[in-house]
């Protein structure tokens, strides 16, 4: 797959994530998607198939009044696209364990790894 078919692809993915788009969103990935997210080297969430990650998005959702990820570098490898990103939230709703409170700002910087098959998103990692 060529880097501006994988760009594409992540751009895709982010243009509906940002717009809070979950069939966008779904549009992109394969069948057999997994998705990982890392806090601080630690796995803290994981969804495996596309129905599982319909899911967790669409519960999502709740959380963020407005979300936007933001590429800021793409890194290309033989089997992934590494991607580094500006991330900005204000939240929608008080996070369970009270972190976190409606109307809070989050700005972090992460990178996310996209790995393909058959042409679509296999599997996203997202670290921050």
């Amino acid at each position: 797959m060529l880097n501006l078919q994988r760009e594409s692809l992540i751009d895709s993915y982010i243009s509906s994530y940002n717009q809070k788009d979950v069939k966008g969103m779904l549009k992109p990935l394969h069948e057999e998607v997994i998705f990982e997210n890392y806090t601080n080297g630690e796995i803290t969430h994981s969804t495996q198939g596309i129905d599982e990650f319909e899911k967790q998005a669409i519960q999502a959702l709740d959380f963020f009044e407005t979300r936007e990820q933001s590429p800021e570098k793409y890194i290309h490898q033989a089997r992934y696209t590494e991607v580094h990103l500006k991330y900005h939230a204000i939240l929608g709703k008080d996070f369970p364990d009270g972190s976190l409170k409606k109307g809070d700002e989050i700005n972090l910087k992460g990178r996310s790894v996209f790995t393909f098959k058959d042409g679509l998103i296999s599997k996203i990692q997202d670290y921050s």
